[in-house]
């Protein structure tokens, strides 16, 4: 009867050092995503506070420029003709009326994608 307790008893001692094993890896998954997140340029981030903004009516300007503001401060930005570009594109996709609801969300995923591409503002522009 001995023999039969000795794993259970084990077990959670095995589930802890799995557990502890797993905990670091967690660590470095959330830095691999906040260094993708802004390796883009935060231009997902950026794209998603513009589409926010065209909603707000006369408030509009100051909320794409606070957007803009936010692109600065991760560590690629995005260059400031990309995000005029992006909010150009995003202008599109709300203006259009012809545009279902999915449609409108491709519309949107397609000006991130184009921005995305457009790479971060080059080192040189940014001194």
């Amino acid at each position: 009867m001995a023999l039969l307790l000795a794993p259970f008893v084990a077990a959670p001692r095995a589930d802890a050092a799995e557990e502890a094993a797993r905990a670091p890896k967690a660590a470095s998954k959330s830095q691999a995503r906040q260094r993708e997140r802004e390796y883009d340029g935060g231009v997902v981030r950026t794209s998603r506070c513009m589409a926010a903004c065209h909603d707000r009516g006369s408030g509009r300007e100051a909320c794409l420029q606070t957007c803009a503001k936010r692109a600065e401060r991760v560590s690629h930005p995005p260059a400031t003709a990309t995000l005029e570009q992006l909010s150009a594109c995003l202008d599109d996709c709300y203006s259009d009326t012809t545009l279902r609801r999915t449609d409108r969300e491709t519309c949107k995923l397609t000006c991130e994608q184009i921005a995305t591409l457009a790479g971060p503002k080059s080192r040189q522009s940014r001194e």
